[in-house]
């Protein structure tokens, strides 16, 4: 008898057969949403993390840390994380420029 065959037809006292899960697309199969998804169905886009915010600015991430810790740039805060929304920090970064540009004029 084959060893294969006789544990995939063997079944335990008390325990249920599990269905497989898909090595591809799990997240649709469990339920999750991708961010780009989440971001069309709620109209938000997805958080970043302190990295890509600082590659977005174009600055280090010591100085995004630096900025958040004296809650100069909009941030949220999860727990021991620290999320950044992106159209909040580029609505941050309009009105810094909007500031930058009045104090010229004057």
């Amino acid at each position: 008898m084959n060893a294969r065959a006789t544990l995939s037809t063997v079944r335990m006292p008390g325990r249920q057969r599990l269905p497989a899960v898909p090595r591809r697309g799990a997240h649709r199969w469990l339920g999750a949403v991708t961010p780009e998804i989440a971001g069309r169905d709620l109209g938000v886009d997805p958080l970043l993390t302190a990295g890509e915010v600082a590659s977005l600015l174009r600055v280090t991430k010591a100085w995004v840390y630096a900025e958040t810790r004296a809650s100069r740039i909009p941030h949220v805060p999860l727990g021991r994380y620290v999320r950044y929304r992106r159209s909040a920090v580029l609505r941050w970064i309009s009105a810094l420029e909007q500031e930058s540009v009045a104090r010229t004029r004057r």
